[in-house]
Formats: C-alpha cells, structure tokens, sequence
C-alpha cells in the first residue's frame, strides 16, 4: 500500500516529506520511530500544539482532561498541568484494561508513568489527549500495538471526545486500519 506523509501547515498543504510504502502497521511504526531520530522542532511543535489545545472550546469546557505523561518520542504535555480549572487523570494499566486514575505518578508497565495509587477516577465526561505513532487526515490512529487506547476509546466513546496528538511527520494521508482500530474525534499536529 502506498501512504502520503502530510505535515500541514497554514500556508500549505502539500506533502513535504514524499511518499512512503509501507507494507503493514509494524513497519509503519518502525518508520516513524526512525523519522523521530532526525526530528529537530520537538519543543517549537509542542509549543505550537499545547497552544492549539487551549483554543479548543472543547478544551476550555472541559473538566476533566485524560492526559498521558510523554515517553520521550511523544509531544509532551506537562505544560496544561499548571491549568487549575481541570482535574487531570493519567492512564493505568490493569490486565489487558486501562483505566485513569490521579497523581502522583510512579513508573509502571512498559516504564510509562501512571498513578501511584492506581484508583480510577471516576468522571461524567472528559476530555482525551491521545498518544499515537502515528495519525490520518481521516483521524485514523496508530498506536503502539499493545490496543489499550482502541478498547478504552471504544468501551468510552459516549463519555469521552478525543484528540490525536502528534508531531508533524507523524501525520499521514491515510493509515492501515483494522476493524478493532478507533478513530479520534479531531487530530493535532505541531504542523496544522
């Protein structure tokens, strides 16, 4: 299959980085980690992305927000924390289940951060910033392959409005998708 790596900006949009063949999502996700090796703008785009998010009004309604705290190849987000106005719940693993839960945070499976007490939270509705290796223009997502983000999004989507967030090489035309993949609502990149 053939997709078309798009980094958007406002002045244009045309694909900047070519096009790349990707057999399947493991390969897709190897490129990707690659490409972040080279990647120099990491904190002129989260800038431009924690920016963006604060925009939304979807963003400014919000009470809750599902938040993750950033492995190093991932936009990190830490500067929304210093907002006042939302409770921020971090992701935790449970079995083959992720739940959110409060700080303070502890290093826990796959050495993410998650909370230390690991007692979800419970909430109405939320806000979700969603990690990814890699996004659509169609909001298709691509994660790390383990599904804990497509089973909670799919198992929440009624409570829940999600946006994917990522750096500008990260974002494609279109992504391989299977039928347990979830889609976010909207998609954020450092070059929208």
């Amino acid at each position: 299959m053939n997709y078309m790596l798009f980094s958007l900006t406002r002045e244009e949009k045309t694909p900047i980085y070519g096009t790349i063949f990707i057999m399947d999502k493991e390969k897709l996700r190897k490129n990707v980690k690659s490409a972040f090796l080279s990647f120099t703008k990491k904190k002129e785009e989260e800038i431009l992305i924690i920016g963006k998010i604060k925009a939304l009004d979807e963003y400014k309604r919000a009470e809750t927000v599902l938040i993750y705290d950033a492995l190093s190849d991932e936009v990190d987000l830490k500067d929304l924390l210093s907002d006042g106005t939302k409770t921020f719940l971090f992701p935790y693993i449970k079995g083959e289940e992720m739940f959110f839960g409060t700080r303070p945070l502890k290093k826990g499976m796959f050495s993410i951060m998650e909370p230390e007490n690991k007692i979800e939270y419970p909430y109405e509705k939320a806000l979700m910033l969603v990690p990814g290796r890699a996004f659509s223009i169609k909001n298709e997502r691509l994660g790390r392959g383990k599904g804990f983000y497509d089973r909670y999004i799919r198992e929440n989507r009624r409570r829940i409005h999600t946006i994917g967030i990522c750096f500008s090489f990260q974002l494609f035309s279109s992504l391989p998708m299977a039928e347990h993949d979830q889609r976010v609502d909207i998609v954020i990149s450092g070059g929208q």
